[in-house]
């Protein structure tokens, strides 16, 4: 069993998306393109009726990894977009060599089985519905070769039309076809329907060699997906770029200007960039689609914790993955977005979670806890380590100590700890030096040692903003103890304190971020607990020496 209930992963971890996994689609940036694109199918289908030439295009702009290709096939699996439209999808990096005829080729292979599939049942309806004329009849039985020999071996003629639609036989005679047809539709529509009923449009249409012809079949197909199937077409040009004849022929299709269809062209903006500098004409273009939908933004915290929760939601109809769950799982992948710039997109997100979630589930975890995510950036992903971690932080503690450091007091308690814990352990415990309570500015200081020169160092470590007002007082005061050589005051609000020119201790102010924070409380937790190798000796020093411990 999964965590939170789920039956199965509902993450991927293929580098594209898998269409079964495109019908989940979160993020505010996604969604807004989403309707921008139904917008323009909308658009289109209120023209169709008024048989007018209507191209639109719309352009997809955005950096690989924010998720253009998961929105293009999503678009497949809406039933608004599925009930009005046949989309092809053709993926330009597949695509080779970027010739015309290669082009064609894979749009027509872009087309699903199931619009294929349903253009031929059309096709064969609209042929059936003529059977009760007596002559259309005898058409019918000619085109199906239907005879008396046919009704001898028990063979229906809808035994053939079922044949034929399983792709089990094929008709051979276009003659009768076309005269089946009528005058409803062109030499070139009749053409292609009786390729399309013997599943052969693609070898047929690979004889076609000019580019003329090629439009005019694209043309044709649009054509008949209105008259048949009432549905405009749609073209969804995934990486799309400057190589081999690729802009020539997007080109070609804007400016013959197809019946009312609609073309997606997807791209990174440097490919938009190079397309700008190898053909401006087609550039221009572009720059005046219909729709042009940029993506930024979609590579932020937000976006992507918006589509990683709503994998989760829609996997889970048993709703254990409730409100606490998904402010939990926030949480952690928040930390993830924080610490390592290699997981702040949609891409690497979804794989570091599809991976997390089957370790918890190895685990009959209930829920992706932070070992799942340490195991997994160990495993996945070995050698990331937090940045700027001197202790060399395991993902599963940093996550535990920023979990637990949200209360400023408390961590302002446990950093001045680790900070005696850290002299103790690199200068002895002999250079401890005990706090005076009788000393006015005690509250001041939180550690007070000598360093190996002999100087008294005093410590104070100001984080809550109580503390940080109480220090800054007394070092333009000189409040310090007359003793006091050297003070060291750790916070993280770097150049707060300026000390007045006046006799009083050397005042030294060290700015520690976040990074050194978490590794002065693991290293404090280890210390504490005996766990301390002759590595983390090595790390301790380095770690004194990074906040100016004399």
């Amino acid at each position: 069993m999964y965590p939170y209930g789920l039956k199965r992963n509902p993450y991927h971890s293929s580098p594209t998306p898998r269409f079964s996994d495109s019908a989940i689609l979160g993020g505010e940036r996604h969604k807004e393109a989403k309707g921008a694109i139904l917008s323009c199918m909308d658009d289109v289908c209120s023209k169709m009726a008024l048989s007018e030439k209507d191209l639109r295009v719309v352009t997809i702009i955005q950096d690989v990894g924010s998720g253009k290709t998961h929105l293009a096939l999503h678009m497949q699996t809406v039933e608004e977009m599925s009930a009005k439209s046949v989309i092809s999808y053709v993926d330009f990096s597949q695509i080779s060599p970027r010739s015309k005829a290669v082009i064609l080729s894979s749009i027509l292979d872009g087309f699903r089985e199931d619009d294929l599939d349903a253009l031929r049942s059309t096709l064969i309806g609209l042929i059936m519905a003529s059977r009760h004329d007596r002559e259309k009849a005898k058409l019918i039985k000619k085109l199906f070769k239907h005879g008396l020999l046919s009704e001898i071996k028990g063979e229906s003629l809808e035994d053939k039309i079922g044949m034929l639609l399983q792709k089990r036989i094929k008709i051979r005679d276009e003659t009768t076809l076309n005269e089946l047809l009528g005058k409803n539709f062109t030499d070139l529509e009749k053409a292609l329907m009786y390729y399309v009923l013997n599943d052969e449009m693609k070898d047929w249409a690979s004889s076609i060699g000019s580019l003329g012809e090629m439009l005019e079949l694209l043309a044709s197909i649009i054509s008949l997906n209105q008259k048949l199937l009432n549905k405009v077409t749609i073209f969804e040009f995934d990486e799309f770029d400057s190589e081999g004849e690729s802009m020539e022929f997007i080109k070609a299709i804007i400016n013959f200007v197809l019946p009312s269809s609609m073309i997606l062209l997807i791209m990174t903006p440097a490919s938009y960039d190079e397309i700008r500098k190898k053909n401006i004409s087609l550039y221009d273009r572009l720059e005046k689609a219909n729709y042009k939908i940029d993506l930024a933004g979609s590579n932020t915290f937000s976006e992507i914790n918006d589509i990683v929760l709503e994998y989760m939601r829609s996997g889970n109809p048993t709703g254990e993955f409730n409100l606490e769950s998904e402010h939990d799982l926030s949480t952690k992948i928040k930390i993830i977005y924080d610490e390592f710039p290699d997981f702040r997109n949609v891409r690497s997100m979804i794989n570091i979670l599809y991976h997390a979630t089957e370790l918890a589930g190895k685990s009959d975890s209930g829920s992706i806890d932070e070992q799942a995510l340490d195991e997994t950036i160990k495993t996945a992903f070995p050698g990331l380590r937090i940045k700027g971690s001197i202790m060399s932080v395991p993902v599963s503690d940093f996550m535990k100590i920023r979990r637990m450091s949200k209360d400023i007091h408390e961590l302002e308690v446990r950093v001045k700890n680790a900070v005696q814990d850290l002299v103790q352990c690199t200068e002895g415990e002999s250079s401890l030096s005990s706090l005076d309570p009788s000393e006015g500015t005690a509250e001041l200081v939180d550690v007070m040692y000598r360093d190996s020169q002999g100087d008294k160092v005093a410590v104070s470590v100001a984080l809550a903003n109580e503390k940080s007002s109480k220090i800054h007082q007394g070092i333009t005061k000189s409040q310090f103890p007359e003793q006091v050589n050297k003070v060291l005051i750790l916070s993280d609000r770097l150049g707060q304190y300026d000390a007045q020119k006046e006799v009083g201790p050397q005042v030294k102010n060290v700015n520690i971020d976040d990074s050194k924070l978490i590794d002065l409380i693991y290293f404090s937790s280890k210390y504490r607990n005996s766990q301390i190798s002759d590595e983390d000796l090595k790390r301790a020093s380095m770690l004194a020496k990074s906040i100016e411990l004399p």
